[in-house]
């Protein structure tokens, strides 16, 4: 959705991703259908997200930037940086 929204075209959006052009339609189509509204509107310069399409997006691009965060915080953890354990009264705080 993200890079679709970003390029306004299926084949740009499906190699910024790596995957097929008919792939990319496939997932377009399924997220449509589950939604049972169309998300972007097709123009003659490309793919322009509607106010469905506009809404869907901003809530992948938080669902994208958590990921981003969750992945820097497992690495962090998982390289021994990051983490502050008090006594079982007090609190745990993780620092990334």
């Amino acid at each position: 959705m993200i890079a679709l929204e970003n390029h306004g075209s299926l084949h740009k959006a499906a190699e910024e991703i790596a995957i097929s052009q008919p792939g990319a339609t496939k997932v377009l189509r399924e997220i449509e259908d589950i939604l049972g509204m169309p998300l972007f509107e097709r123009q003659p310069k490309g793919l322009v997200a509607n106010d469905l399409g506009g809404c869907v997006t901003r809530y992948a691009r938080l669902i994208y930037s958590d990921l981003e965060h969750l992945h820097a915080e497992v690495t962090a953890l998982t390289q021994g940086h990051g983490a502050t354990l008090r006594s079982a009264s007090s609190w745990a705080r993780c620092r990334c």
